[in-house]
């Protein structure tokens, strides 16, 4: 370990030891989406001004005791939260909840006196509908990249934490129950023939599903990864006009741009340079492949989401949501 990653540890290690000490934040954003969205990169966005405490990951099943043997992505209806996740949930977002994995991208950056929170999850879309349901002070936001992208992502990113299989949801009846009951027949066939592609963007689909089912476009917006990398500051601008999220970004446009061409620690094999397109994964994607994964989401309503381009369609999204939301309805 070099002097200065020692130096680090230390930092960091005071942080947690010294985090209950500190008042709970006056304001807490929630950026939910799928793993390899860009969440991170996004979240250091709208934090380009240094005023936020960003909290990583915290719903994670190889890091939360509470997980442990449990589902990659947990589900629970609102009011249906077993009492232990509700005051985990509650720690999260009053600031209480910290470990050295969480606040690892804060030592150096972001001070730890900040009043303001910003937490990024991965693996907790079926968490949004309790979620804000418990916690309507909450700003959450749905990050979304092309399901192409963001499947290509994680395979190369394989020694990570995903989930590979759409049939891996079906081990929590209310995820059919709520949600996919009209597509068990179709994940469960791409699950058994499709190749690693399609699964994943299968798993994709089904996140999406929920996540959109799970809360009104009045109370969560989206932040789309495309839109952010060919125009940052519109991307930051937008989302803060959205009534749950006014006043909570506070970066000027100088900032914004610097913090674009920066890259987050869990993404320093990426080159910076290539961040201006975010439609190059259409050059790692054979056509079979590409085609296999549209047939996904087309069976899943999700085909008029992004143009031939790769780039979203808010409109087709938008559609989406009015005719699926409320989910139970």
């Amino acid at each position: 370990m070099t002097l200065q990653e020692h130096v680090r540890e230390v930092q960091l290690g005071l942080r947690v030891a010294t985090q209950a000490l500190r008042p709970p934040p006056e304001r807490v954003g929630w950026l939910v989406g799928s793993g390899r969205s860009g969440t991170t990169w996004l979240a250091s966005l709208l934090n380009a001004d240094a005023t936020m405490r960003e909290m990583f990951e915290p719903v994670h099943r190889l890091h939360v005791p509470l997980m442990k043997g449990g589902a990659d992505h947990p589900y629970f209806r609102p009011g249906e939260l077993p009492t232990e996740w509700r005051t985990w949930q509650s720690e999260v977002f009053s600031g209480r909840h910290i470990t050295k994995r969480t606040d690892r991208d804060n030592v150096g950056r972001n001070p730890a006196g900040v009043r303001k929170l910003l937490v990024k999850d991965v693996f907790a879309c079926g968490l949004i509908a309790a979620n804000v349901a418990a916690h309507p002070d909450v700003a959450p936001a749905l990050v979304m990249r092309h399901p192409i992208a963001v499947a290509l992502s994680k395979q190369a990113h394989s020694d990570w934490l995903w989930t590979w299989s759409p049939e891996a949801f079906f081990t929590q009846s209310s995820w059919v129950e709520d949600h996919l009951g009209p597509h068990v027949d179709a994940l469960t066939r791409v699950a058994r023939e499709g190749g690693v592609l399609p699964q994943l963007v299968a798993v994709w689909a089904v996140l999406q599903h929920v996540a959109l089912r799970s809360a009104s476009p009045a109370v969560m917006p989206i932040l789309h990864y495309e839109s952010s990398v060919l125009d940052p500051w519109a991307s930051v601008q937008e989302l803060s006009a959205h009534p749950s999220w006014k006043g909570m970004v506070t970066a000027n446009e100088q900032q914004v741009q610097a913090a674009a061409h920066r890259v987050s620690f869990v993404s320093k094999s990426a080159k910076a340079s290539a961040l201006p397109n975010p439609a190059r994964w259409m050059n790692k994607v054979s056509s079979e492949d590409r085609a296999a994964c549209e047939r996904v989401l087309d069976d899943m309503g999700m085909a008029d989401w992004h143009n031939e381009d790769g780039l979203p369609v808010p409109d087709a999204i938008q559609a989406w949501r009015e005719a699926h939301f409320p989910p139970l309805a």
